[in-house]
């Protein structure tokens, strides 16, 4: 934890930081309002400068990697063009799959609707790829670990509502948001289940691959032992 109390950081090297980043906390600044918290802003804030190398989510906590110089920021940009970083994700989703893996290729359009969600759009979308792998069924719910193969903007969101598995706390893509009696998580402000759990890439000055994991937030292992 660092000194702020808002973020866990995992690694740090002149090269990269790597933090867990908590639900609820932007990664860089907010459109509307640029004076709301983000990650990169605190991130610069205690270490100096740092570059922006992937987003997640405001909502999604996990791991997330940032450069600390310019080669680093040019080196890890360049292995996301090639697809050779490999992100997993953790989600806890209402519904119990019948399958143990599926790819999902449903083309994806953002702020595709007057709610601003991306959306299924099989003409104008753009190329999504989630590879889905079911770990454990529950009753009603399932745990899975997802990887994607693009950044579509909630691309594992709209993946999974489209397949009819909506991720436990998700309000703006579920619809079972609105009656679920499930004592997995109370009514009101519930936290997102969708984690970023980790990220496999090449170091950028050796290009070692390396391999670094975020722990689950506490109320997501609340919630898997609640299940």
């Amino acid at each position: 934890m660092n000194k702020h109390g808002t973020f866990d950081l995992i690694y740090s090297d002149p090269e990269i930081l790597v933090v867990n980043k908590p639900s609820g906390l932007r990664t860089i600044p907010d459109g509307y309002d640029p004076a709301l918290p983000c990650l990169k802003e605190l991130l610069s804030t205690e270490y100096g400068k740092v570059w922006v190398v992937h987003r997640l989510d405001k909502d999604t906590s996990g791991v997330i990697l940032f450069a600390r110089t310019t080669s680093a920021h040019r080196n890890l940009n360049g292995q996301f063009e090639n697809h050779s970083i490999r992100k997993i994700y953790f989600a806890l989703v209402h519904g119990f799959p019948c399958w143990n893996q599926k790819s999902v290729n449903f083309p994806l359009r953002k702020d595709g609707d007057r709610n601003h969600r991306t959306v299924r759009d099989l003409k104008s979308g753009k190329p999504a790829q989630t590879e889905i792998y079911v770990l454990k069924r529950f009753m009603n719910y399932a745990l899975l670990a997802l990887e994607i193969k693009t950044g579509v903007t909630h691309q594992i969101r709209a993946h999974l509502a489209c397949l009819g598995f909506p991720i436990i706390g998700d309000t703006l893509y579920s619809f079972y948001s609105n009656w679920d009696p499930s004592p997995i998580q109370p009514s009101g402000s519930a936290p997102l289940l969708l984690h970023a759990f980790s990220i496999d890439f090449d170091y950028p000055t050796t290009t070692e691959r390396t391999h670094i994991e975020a722990l689950l937030p506490s109320y997501f292992q609340q919630a898997l032992k609640t299940l």
